[in-house]
């Protein structure tokens, strides 16, 4: 059995009270953050893209030993000349393999490191839609999310979990009765350290 002592006042040492506890001083961290100390988070953006029907707007396949957690999902709607139908819908795909979003691969505009001292990418296939009307054909749709109108930023906590080879897929529904509207995807998340 390991005895500890107290070493209480030398500033090497923990100190034990009267009672046996140990006094200790301690940091917690979300696991975000680690990753982020770790230079292993990162934001998938597709940039502007000018959409007036359905689009397939990104797809990310992870190509890391290690497994990708998506935090979050931003979608962002606004400029243009449109007339809307509904509320824009956001589909997120699981496991998409097939589809002109993905035959006709456009890299995303930003697969950036949210640590400025690192200039480590995530090693992904990564792309985004080089027009309006790309399409996601396969895959399970897992998640459908809304936004009030064309002019809107939705910003949703999702928790997934990416495991090397698995994908995702974002398709955005703007539900225009005419003209075209702008529209970003973002994916923020991070490299797990433990798997």
């Amino acid at each position: 059995m390991v005895k500890i002592e107290s070493g209480s006042g030398n500033g090497r040492e923990a100190k034990v009270g009267s009672d046996n506890r140990l006094f200790v001083t301690g940091i917690n961290r979300t696991e975000a953050q680690s990753a982020l100390d770790l230079g292993d988070a990162y934001n998938i953006n597709t940039g502007i893209v000018s959409i007036s029907a359905t689009t397939g707007m990104l797809y990310l396949k992870n190509n890391e030993d290690k497994h990708f957690f998506v935090e979050a999902i931003e979608v962002g709607t606004g400029a243009g000349s449109y007339n809307t139908t509904g509320m824009v819908q956001i589909q997120i795909t699981r496991n998409p393999t097939t589809g002109t979003l993905i035959s006709d691969a456009t890299a995303v505009d930003q697969n950036g490191n949210r640590d400025f001292g690192s200039s480590d990418t995530l090693t992904a296939d990564a792309y985004k839609a080089g027009a309006s009307g790309k399409t996601i054909t396969d895959g399970t749709d897992i998640i459908l999310m809304g936004a009030a109108n064309a002019q809107a930023r939705t910003y949703a906590e999702v928790n997934l979990e990416l495991q090397k080879g698995n994908s995702i897929g974002v398709e955005v529904n703007p539900n225009l009765a005419s003209g075209s509207v702008d529209c970003y995807v973002a994916i923020i998340g991070h490299l797990v350290t433990d798997t």
